[in-house]
Parts: C-alpha cells; sequence; structure tokens
C-alpha cells in the first residue's frame, strides 16, 4: 500500500507530466477534451515533449518551460497544471507562452500557415470571478475588444467544479478525466476509472510513478533547471511576440502588459511598422 505522504496526485504538475507524457493516454485526454467543446479530434499526434522549453526571442531574456507540448498535425496543444489558485501572473505566463509557441514556427512557414496553437489550463478557482464554467475560453483582442479569430486560444478548465456535478458511471468522459485529475483519493480515482482501459492506464502510471526511486533524482533536475531560468534575468515575454499582437492591431496597454517589453522597445516596432 502507498503511504499517503509519498503519494503525489495529478495536480502535482511533475506527477501530471509523467503520467500524460505518454501519447496514448495524452491522445485520449486531448481528444475528450476537444469532444467537450465542441472542435475537431482524434487528428494524428506528430510528437509530445514533456517539460517542454521554449528559447527567449533575444539575448538575456529568459525561456519557458511548460508541462507538456503536444505537437499535432494541424494545432500545437499546450498542456498546464495548476494546483494552486490561478492569478493574473500566471495568465500573463500562460498567454505569453502561447504566443510564443505560435510565433516561433519554423522559420520559412508563411504566417498564413502557422498552426494554431490552443492552451488548455487545469486550474482551481473562479480568476478574476468570470470563469463559471467547467471550460472557459480566451482568444486574443484588439484595442477595440473584437477577437482576432482562433489562433491563439486559451481555455481555463476548473477541475473543482465537477465536485458539484453528481456523479453518473455513464457521463461525459472529459468529466470523468476531471475527477480523476482533481481527486486527492486513489479510492475515488479507482472508482472513477473502473472499466476504461485509458483511464485505468492512467492511474497505474501514476502509481508506478509514485513509488519509483527515479522520482526524487528528477524533481531534484526539474528544480535545477527553473533555478537556472531564475538566474537569467526577470520573465520577459519577448519582441516577437510583441511584434505580432502589434500586427494584430492590439493596444499598447495590452502589448506592454502581455510582454512585458519597455515603452522604447514598443515604440520601435511601431515605428518600424510606417
Amino acid at each position: 500500500m502507498i503511504k499517503e505522504k509519498t503519494f503525489d496526485y495529478l495536480t502535482n504538475d511533475l506527477a501530471f507530466k509523467q503520467v500524460f507524457m505518454h501519447e496514448e493516454l495524452v491522445q485520449d485526454l486531448i481528444n475528450s477534451f476537444l469532444d467537450y467543446v465542441g472542435k475537431s479530434k482524434n487528428v494524428p499526434i506528430i510528437t509530445v515533449i514533456p517539460e517542454a522549453y521554449i528559447s527567449p526571442n533575444k539575448k538575456g531574456y529568459r525561456g519557458y518551460y511548460g508541462d507538456i507540448i503536444v505537437d499535432r498535425e494541424d494545432t500545437v496543444i499546450s498542456l498546464e497544471m495548476y494546483s494552486n489558485i490561478f492569478d493574473t501572473k500566471a495568465y500573463k505566463k500562460s498567454l505569453g507562452y502561447l504566443c510564443r509557441l505560435y510565433s516561433n514556427q519554423k522559420v520559412g512557414i508563411n504566417p498564413k500557415d502557422y498552426k494554431k496553437v490552443i492552451g488548455i489550463n487545469f486550474i482551481k478557482g473562479n480568476y478574476q470571478g468570470k470563469n463559471n464554467d467547467i471550460t472557459n475560453p480566451y482568444s486574443l483582442k484588439n484595442k477595440d475588444n473584437q477577437e482576432i479569430g482562433e489562433d491563439v486560444l486559451l481555455y481555463l478548465v476548473r477541475y473543482d467544479l465537477v465536485d458539484k456535478i453528481p456523479y453518473k458511471e455513464d457521463e461525459d468522459r472529459f468529466i470523468r478525466y476531471l475527477r480523476i485529475i482533481g481527486s486527492t483519493d486513489i479510492e475515488d480515482m479507482k472508482k472513477y476509472a473502473k472499466g476504461d482501459q485509458k483511464m485505468e492506464e492512467t492511474i497505474k502510471w501514476l502509481t508506478d510513478w509514485c513509488i519509483s526511486s527515479d522520482k526524487e533524482n528528477y524533481n531534484m533536475r526539474i528544480n535545477e533547471a527553473y533555478a537556472d531560468g531564475e538566474e537569467k534575468g526577470e520573465e520577459q515575454k519577448g519582441i516577437k511576440i510583441a511584434k505580432y499582437l502589434i500586427n494584430q492591431n492590439c493596444s499598447k496597454e495590452f502589448v506592454l502588459k502581455a510582454t512585458e517589453i519597455n515603452e522604447e522597445d514598443y515604440n520601435k516596432l511601431i515605428n518600424s511598422k510606417k
């Protein structure tokens, strides 16, 4: 039997990465989500990258470490687990990360042919009091508060709300996944997964990770990587992201907040368009 103090549930981002780094599991999770929000699914995966690193756009700027990146034939999907309350700082970081994923696509590709980028952030709590649903979409808007397509789309998914929904054995697949993800009781997790091969494999991988002798060493390596990133300077989102937002007619205030560039760099970008 696993001791409670040694067990990391899926709200732990390291455990989340170790489980959903497996292609067949993350594919099933993503498909259940896309089906829930009414978007296309069953698109082949090219690669799955846990602890994905997005390089900085400019010397002295900091790179990003994401939880899991899934590169599909038509989209790039980022999955992030937030065990703490999701706040404005986390929102800005998520937006900057998604914009960089979009703008960092292969050199030479026409921007019109860029893959769309979707962020799926698993959170708890009602961010800014405006996220009352299980899935809450955010898209980029211009200075007139008009949506700019769906090239970059962020979903805040509240796994804490499923506790308020009466449990049914035949309920929506994504809701079942959210019960498993948000649960802190292994017996409840097994109940939600019972009879479903992929979900039962999810719990098996989680259990194997929690009792693995590699767990402590992995945590140490990750902590060292983050510490190294902190030493490279304040978090900044990059000139390239700001350029993209400006080209999409976003307001100056929005660009400065989302990218954390200074006004001098912003003005240079504006002048370069003239």
